[in-house]
């Protein structure tokens, strides 16, 4: 089972319960055992199976969250998760995706409203419902009938993180079977795109129907609901759906290229092929009724005179220009990372110490980290106020005097408050290694305002860096209405950072606007 697994189904717990009114630090527990367990490099599955007593060596894993964990292991799930399950609704859930619309207020329209699905929350607030409840009133309707649009909108799509986790769940235990030769993604996860609608997976195989079997069995599923002689359609007990199909070898690379997308990209690729005198389908690139190519992706390419294009960047975005000319990027990985500059501690809202971190990322190879707790505004996080950072400094200066190989930066995520001045005065600022200025306030403001304010920082020379542009949340708000080229041409003019930040939830800034940073000259983190 994957780590990305067990992380959800805690997380899973800790809303189900959190709408009971449970305990805070109950809730706490669990959602930090999700952050610890999602955040492991290493499987929790093997640690389970060679000695269980270990996970309690683990951060905030006690007694009593071993055992759950054990059990998930072991079961696929936890019996209280289950039991939750039954006595509250998934749309009651889904509820908490509505910005402003916690816990508290959710319980309250569950137990006391009878509100049990979406529509019931709809025809409640559009028919004075929700309008007329004490503690609720107008405003409250009007911010769940906005949340209940913003939530229509995003439809079924996942956001890139969860899909992918489920995804390469079923991938790994499929590539187990001997029939199986080759097995990939394919669609918009292949592609890496911020939220994912469903999901493709391809498969050369001497067996479709063991291989159909072995998916329908899986774990993750919780229903056929299409089933061929090669392609099989399956809905997973998130909700996602998933198409497998099996192809012939010689057909592999082809129906990869396919199915991968984006539509923009083949559409391209299709024309190439008939300027050749060429016909390109999933099936493979034909000279009449005569097979050209199709086993691998890379073929096809050559074949077209292009050489392969990565997947994440196939959507007709200048991408066909640059491999032309051979000047296709050369995409990030992994092993390319050389520190981490946004971090949090157990100072505010982290779940490790300073020393934890620095440890950590020493053992990851990096070069460098910057801890950049909350600033006061904050305060559901416990952010600092000007005392208590400088306090904090003085301990980071103390563990970077206990640890070598690795520089520990003093830094801070400062708010940039709604009028448009920092949480923190210069004097504080200027005192930091590491300043990234960040909305999360106040992200409804009218674009002149709210663009007013990104300006101020992006002018304050104590400002390194912008962080997390937009706020949006992917899936559960949109972010702030920005003019980016404003943005975007005084972070160049005055040399102002922007961070892409990796948070599953964020992804922020996005594609489009990272690639439009990165003509201007605007470094990026």
């Amino acid at each position: 089972m994957q780590n990305s697994e067990i992380a959800r189904q805690f997380e899973e717990l800790a809303d189900l319960l959190e709408i009971q009114g449970a305990n805070p630090f109950r809730l706490r527990a669990y959602r930090n055992a999700a952050r610890t367990i999602s955040g492991l490099p290493d499987s929790i599955q093997d640690l389970v199976e060679s000695d269980p007593q270990d996970l309690q060596e683990l951060p905030g894993i006690g007694k009593d969250l071993a055992e759950k964990i054990v059990t998930i292991v072991e079961t696929s799930t936890l019996p209280q998760l289950e039991e939750l399950k039954e006595q509250i609704p998934a749309d009651v859930v889904r509820m908490l995706d509505i910005p402003g619309i916690g816990p508290k207020k959710v319980a309250f329209l569950f137990s006391e409203l009878s509100i049990q699905s979406l529509d019931d929350l709809k025809a409640a607030a559009e028919n004075g419902v929700i309008a007329e409840q004490k503690g609720l009133g107008k405003k409250t309707e009007q911010i769940i009938l906005e949340g209940l649009e913003q939530l229509s909108q995003a439809g079924n799509r996942v956001r890139l993180a969860d899909a992918k986790a489920q995804s390469d769940a079923i991938i790994h235990d499929l590539r187990e079977l001997d029939s199986v030769q080759q097995i990939s993604e394919a669609g918009s996860c292949r592609r890496r795109k911020e939220s994912v609608g469903d999901l493709d997976v391809l498969v050369t195989s001497s067996q479709p129907a063991e291989v159909m079997d072995a998916l329908a069995d899986h774990e993750l599923v919780n229903k056929v609901l299409a089933r061929g002689d090669t392609k099989q359609r399956v809905r997973l007990n998130s909700g996602l759906e998933l198409d497998l199909r099996v192809v012939p070898e010689e057909s592999y690379g082809a129906a990869l290229l396919y199915f991968t997308g984006s539509k923009e990209h083949n559409i391209v690729l299709r024309r190439r092929s008939q300027d050749r005198g060429l016909k390109l389908n999933e099936y493979g690139l034909f000279r009449d009724e005569e097979l050209v190519s199709g086993r691998t992706e890379e073929e096809v390419y050559k074949a077209l005179d292009l050489p392969w294009i990565p997947p994440e960047i196939r959507e007709d975005r200048m991408e066909f220009a640059a491999a032309e000319k051979n000047e296709l990027p050369e995409l990030i990985e992994l092993k390319d990372i050389r520190g981490d500059l946004h971090m949090h501690t157990t100072a505010t809202d982290g779940t490790a110490s300073i020393l934890e971190m620095a440890e950590g990322a020493k053992a990851k190879g990096y070069q460098y980290i910057a801890i950049t707790d909350h600033s006061k505004r904050v305060t559901m996080a416990n952010g600092l106020d000007a005392k208590r950072l400088r306090a904090h400094w003085k301990e980071i200066e103390k563990v970077q005097a206990k640890i070598s190989g690795i520089q520990i930066l003093k830094g801070i995520e400062c708010d940039i408050l709604e009028d448009g001045s920092m949480d923190l005065p210069d004097d504080v600022l200027s005192e930091a290694d590491w300043v990234i200025a960040v909305l999360h306030y106040g992200l409804k403001q009218p674009q002149k305002q709210i663009n007013q304010r990104l300006l101020n920082a992006i002018q304050n020379p104590n400002v390194s860096i912008i962080g997390h542009l937009s706020g949006r949340l992917i899936g559960k708000r949109p972010g702030a209405d920005l003019n980016y080229g404003e943005i975007l041409k005084a972070a160049a003019d005055y040399g102002t950072m922007l961070e892409i930040n990796a948070h599953p939830m964020r992804l922020d800034i996005d594609d489009i606007h990272a690639a439009r940073a990165k003509e201007l000259g605007i470094p990026i983190v």
